[in-house]
């Protein structure tokens, strides 16, 4: 079940479908909590709702689909009644198939389609974007160490592209020059325009393009189960080497008295890195993070790394300490290559949501 923030577009104004007299009412309490079933979808902004026996007409700008189920409470009764969706189950969840995504992230087939474009395949522009997307932000995330620079590159992945595409397209005349530049700013925009434009479309292009779709499916299911969400980050770096940072994020459920609650007795942030160096081998790191208090452990596969690593702790605590954590513990263990190297997106694998077809 998918939980939802108390926000604005959550709300949703409803009417009685088919009235049957003048004035009749809905019958509801305020603050009760109803179960609506999605019965039809009659456009993007409507939908058909049936709740306590009766049919609505609901407008929400909530995606939804016949047979979600909705937790609804009432917010307000007059001048018509507003229900707040709470949570929604949805009908039937789409599979993610696990072998697509392993695959890229074992072929890295974000750097096949770069160096495709990159050299014979791309416009000037394409091959500017593709740079900003790979190079800069990247060096800038190294160099800086702004948080910021990590959050564009999450936003650019293409996990978020239909939602920023819905509400670029929801604006009254729609702007067809911020659609383009949207197009030309996210990973799975750029990967559509590209296929648009050849004839069949090109073979890699389109692996890449499905790995993404079947990573937002999965990280639609993780969220919905236990919180998490898997984002691969491609990274060209400043020695031409081309890596996928993998993240792997637990967010903690919201709760309603979260906001009087101390730091201290909040939920915590888990957040796991891996990626592999052509010199060092491959790193994972997994961090706790609840408040300001950071706990992790890096995980290597060699002694030469281990050492590196050990000697660079120090400074790793201190840079973290400058920006005001409170370092409880860092530490390094050694672990077996076929370890450290498994792929994050597998923490997040369940047999039941998802279809897997092979094993790479």
């Amino acid at each position: 079940m998918i939980e939802l923030d108390n926000l604005s577009s959550s709300d949703i104004p409803i009417s009685i479908l088919k009235p049957k007299h003048p004035g009749e009412t809905p019958g509801f309490a305020e603050n009760e909590i109803v179960k609506g079933k999605v019965l039809k979808v009659i456009d993007s902004e409507t939908a058909i709702l049936l709740i306590n026996g009766r049919n609505f007409t609901a407008r929400t700008q909530i995606p939804l689909s016949a047979g979600d189920i909705l937790a609804l409470k009432v917010k307000e009764l007059l001048p018509v009644p507003v229900l707040r969706a709470m949570s929604i189950q949805y009908a039937r969840p789409e599979t993610a198939n696990i072998s697509v995504i392993l695959s890229a992230l074992k072929e890295n087939l974000w750097k096949s389609v770069f160096e495709k474009i990159n050299n014979v395949g791309g416009s000037a522009t394409e091959r500017a974007l593709w740079s900003k997307i790979v190079e800069d932000l990247p060096r800038k995330l190294l160099n800086e160490g702004k948080p910021e620079s990590l959050l564009k590159m999450i936003d650019r992945s293409g996990i978020f592209w239909e939602s920023k595409l819905k509400k670029v397209s929801e604006q009254n005349p729609v702007d067809g020059k911020q659609i383009r530049q949207l197009i030309d700013s996210d990973l799975k925009g750029l990967l559509s325009k590209l296929i648009s434009k050849t004839e069949g479309g090109d073979v890699q292009t389109g692996r890449l393009l499905s790995a993404v779709k079947n990573l937002q499916i999965l990280d639609r299911l993780g969220l919905e189960r236990d919180q998490k969400i898997f984002i691969p980050l491609p990274v060209q770096l400043p020695d031409g080497h081309f890596i996928i940072i993998q993240l792997l994020f637990q967010i903690p459920r919201k709760e309603k008295e979260d906001s009087e609650k101390s730091a201290g007795d909040r939920q915590s942030l888990k957040i796991s890195v891996l990626l592999e160096l052509s010199r060092i081998g491959p790193i994972r790191a997994d961090f706790t993070v609840k408040g300001k208090k950071i706990d992790g452990m890096f995980k290597v596969a060699g002694q030469d790394t281990l050492e590196l690593f050990e000697s660079s702790i120090p400074e790793f605590v201190k840079n973290l300490e400058d920006k005001g954590f409170e370092i409880r513990h860092i530490g390094c263990l050694i672990k077996e290559p076929e370890i450290v190297s498994q792929p994050l997106v597998r923490e997040i694998i369940q047999a039941a949501d998802c279809n897997i077809d092979m094993v790479v």
